[in-house]
């Protein structure tokens, strides 16, 4: 793999492989994005890049992964990269925390053994407990020369500020839906069908689309389109029941989803817009003949609903009777046929 084969980040990556070939990196950089977009793939490839023996002295910046430098990086066994992320083994919420930071600054104090500098990735940095935040910037705040710090996040705001001021900024964004739809079609064999059905669930994510179960997201995609448009309208009481399910689910911000994908799509129908920027482009009769029966302002109130209703759930407000509500919305906006 070289830098030619990520998707989407042709910006970011022209940045760092030219400090990388002028000899002008900075000690540490915060690597910002959406989760699963390139971020710590990207990386890597930098920390293969600077390492690599066979392109050691290629103009342009570049890992083989093939060399022993580059097989021990992917290892995670070089000895002069640190990779630090959190521990998988704390719950739901893992941390970083200040031990992981102490290790840092044993590891970073001596010089390199074989390549040009020392390396510490950090993953998740977001995870750092605040003495571990505080302890990091310390060793950020006076860093040896021989140090590069690359910090990765998808929620840079949970970051310290002060630590943030230490690092150089780089942001990621995700590819276009073109450029993701042809990786898929490439890569994982879909048809151009499917690419843009798991392109647009996934947000034209690929590290998130390259893993999902295609076969198990249609299931799922059938599941709550049923139950939004059908199985919860049968009467007041199917809304109640499902409610019910969906509140004890234990997988209401997956439900959200979904549940806005349906309602976003009926909007477009009842404004005319182009069927190609469709979710569910597969049941469009249905969403057409919904969209007879509503008004673009019936399903802007009933997305604003949605909106309340996933506020509402991180300030631990009940559920249940939240969506109880939205179904008896969902069900004078859309009248029974």
């Amino acid at each position: 793999m070289s830098f030619q084969d990520i998707i989407g980040h042709a910006t970011p990556i022209a940045w760092l492989r030219s400090a990388m070939q002028s000899n002008h990196l900075a000690h540490a950089y915060l690597l910002i994005g959406d989760e699963a977009i390139g971020k710590r793939m990207t990386a890597m490839q930098c920390i293969q890049a600077m390492n690599c023996d066979t392109h050691a002295d290629a103009a342009t910046p570049d890992a083989c992964e093939t060399c022993r430098s580059c097989q021990q990086i992917m290892a995670h066994i070089h000895p002069d990269v640190l990779f630090i992320q959190p521990d998988e083994g704390q719950g739901q919420h893992p941390q970083i925390k200040i031990e992981r930071v102490r290790e840092i600054e044993h590891h970073m104090i001596y010089r390199p053994l074989l390549g040009p500098r020392k390396i510490c990735l950090i993953d998740n940095a977001d995870r750092l407990t605040i003495g571990a935040a505080n302890a990091l910037l310390k060793t950020l705040e006076e860093p040896p020369d021989h140090c590069l710090f690359l910090l990765i996040t998808s929620r840079p705001s949970a970051l310290l500020t002060t630590l943030k001021s230490r690092c150089l900024t780089v942001r990621f964004s995700p590819p276009s839906q073109e450029q993701a739809i042809a990786y898929l079609m490439e890569h994982r064999g879909f048809s151009q069908f499917d690419a843009r059905f798991i392109s647009f669930l996934t947000n034209a994510r690929l590290g998130e689309a390259m893993t999902i179960d295609l076969d198990a997201t249609k299931a799922k995609q059938q599941e709550f389109f049923s139950l939004l448009f059908d199985d919860s309208q049968s009467s007041i009481s199917a809304g109640f029941d499902a409610a019910e399910a969906l509140s004890k689910s234990g997988h209401i911000p997956e439900a959200l989803l979904w549940l806005w994908t349906g309602l976003r799509d009926i909007l477009l129908v009842t404004i005319h817009a182009q069927t190609e920027f469709l979710f569910h482009e597969d049941h469009l009769p249905t969403l057409r003949e919904l969209a007879q029966r509503t008004s673009p302002q019936r399903i802007l109130e009933l997305l604003d609903t949605l909106h309340h209703l996933e506020q509402g759930l991180q300030r631990n407000l009940n559920s249940q009777l939240r969506f109880e509500q939205f179904f008896l919305q969902l069900r004078e906006a859309i009248p029974p046929a």
